[in-house]
């Protein structure tokens, strides 16, 4: 019995860290690294705002994400990124991310949110 309320007090504090620690840092250049700036961008049903993103070869930026209506993903396909977006007054989803190479990296919405879905893209210019 003692064995067991040891356990559910456990996993209660494990679930309540989870619900209170801010979003991981994905993608490339997690680990510690700062960024060099904060770039917010805004997901609604069928785009991202911004949708071109300018950066400089070795910048160092977080991405914050954060939704207008429901969940939505967010995946740069060439850095390994793909986070999901919680939906309006959710939170947001932070990337950190490293402009290593000169080149244009397409980003997308990775989590289906109706009708115009496809259309969801936006792009990442390194130069």
């Amino acid at each position: 019995m003692i064995y067991k309320r040891q356990t559910i007090s456990l996993l209660l504090l494990i679930s309540f860290c989870l619900l209170v620690l801010p979003s991981a840092e994905v993608g490339a250049g997690a680990g510690g690294e700062k960024a060099d700036r904060v770039i917010n961008v805004v997901a609604e049903r069928f785009s991202f705002v911004p949708s071109v993103i300018h950066l400089k070869q070795g910048e160092v930026v977080e991405l914050r994400i954060r939704s207008l209506d429901t969940n939505h993903g967010f995946r740069i396909r060439e850095a390994g990124v793909n986070v999901i977006v919680p939906k309006r007054g959710r939170g947001d989803a932070r990337i950190l991310f490293r402009a290593q190479e000169k080149g244009v990296f397409p980003f997308d919405c990775s989590k289906a949110c109706g009708a115009g879905h496809t259309i969801m893209r936006g792009r990442i210019v390194v130069k």
